[in-house]
């Protein structure tokens, strides 16, 4: 049986928190994944994250921005947790369309989504297809710079061909008032796979003018100890998957231990439960059982038997079934855990 809707733990305007600690955790922008539903249960659940940058918006030709387009980012749908909109695209004119948008939203700070390494979106000279064209990239700052109103963020990898393209990069964000740059340390294509490049992140972090946040491969408190200790000067460290294999990891980071119960099986189950009950609120039963089954194929990383998990959760075709499924497979963990 689901559980009744839980109420927030604040009433918060998320376009209006300012947050100063010395350990900031980010959670990263996963499209599809951590989208205004997830951020406000998360919220009831779980703690350690202090703002989220939503999933990009992509920029399309419109006299008039309609506000479904942004409905991620409605203040009424983000009451639990502050969010900086990320924008995705290439076009200036739609850019400052969409900036002013969100301003009047208010939203007095866009990040610029210059990572998302998937072809069909780096092809076009978006995401991180745009890093191998400085000029390009310089052009469009040149004019939506002094037109936006807002702070203005990027995202970027260490190139998309090459980690020799961010020698051409930081000149050129060096020369404008960005509030800051998210560096994930691996190129464009190789998508989320290989080898972190530790290396050339370490060479050329001094180079930059800005304020640098770490994202990638931060997926347990070992990792983020090991990743921390190369880069002594970042203090906001972004975060996705691991929050997903493991929800209590954000916490664990801020408090810098292990001891905070990892398989906290009852406040994952309740954290799941509710999950369903705001997906039902917003998509059909079929919707539902298809957006679980991605939401599990991260959540599976946190149980033993993985496979096991992931095999149970596809074959699954009707939302009553998925809950039972779901609490078994919980159940079963638990179980285990306790011999």
């Amino acid at each position: 049986m689901l559980i009744n809707k839980l109420p927030l733990k604040k009433d918060l305007n998320p376009s209006k928190i300012i947050i100063n600690f010395a350990c900031m955790i980010i959670l990263a922008p996963l499209h599809g994944f951590t989208d205004f539903i997830f951020r406000n249960v998360y919220s009831r659940h779980y703690e350690g994250i202090d703002v989220a940058v939503s999933p990009f918006i992509s920029l399309t030709q419109c006299e008039k921005i309609n506000p479904r387009k942004a409905k991620d980012v409605l203040p009424a749908n983000n009451s639990s947790m502050p969010v900086i909109p990320q924008i995705l695209g290439k076009e200036p004119e739609l850019f400052i369309q969409m900036a002013h948008f969100l301003q009047d939203l208010g939203y007095d700070e866009l990040n610029w989504n210059l990572g998302c390494p998937v072809k069909s979106i780096a092809n076009n000279k978006r995401g991180s297809g745009m890093l191998p064209h400085p000029e390009l990239l310089r052009s469009i700052l040149d004019k939506i710079i002094p037109a936006i109103g807002s702070r203005l963020s990027v995202k970027i990898r260490l190139g998309y061909y090459s980690t020799d393209e961010i020698h051409q990069l930081i000149p050129v964000f060096n020369d404008y008032p960005l509030q800051n740059i998210c560096i994930h340390p691996r190129i464009g294509i190789q998508m989320y796979e290989g080898k972190i490049q530790h290396e050339i992140l370490q060479a050329i972090i001094g180079d930059f003018k800005h304020e640098i946040i770490y994202n990638g491969d931060i997926n347990t408190l070992d990792d983020f100890n090991n990743i921390r200790q190369r880069y002594p000067s970042i203090k906001k460290w972004m975060i996705g998957r691991g929050v997903f294999y493991n929800p209590l990891l954000p916490q664990q980071l801020k408090e810098a231990r292990v001891e905070i119960n990892v398989r906290d099986s009852e406040r994952f189950s309740l954290f799941i439960n509710d999950l369903i009950h705001e997906l039902r609120l917003y998509k059909s039963e079929a919707q539902t059982v298809n957006k679980m089954k991605d939401l599990w194929s991260l959540f599976s990383y946190g149980f033993d038997e993985r496979l096991s998990v992931i095999n149970q959760i596809i074959h699954v075709d009707n939302l009553p079934d998925m809950i039972k499924t779901i609490n078994t497979i919980i159940e079963t963990e638990k179980r285990l855990l306790a011999k």
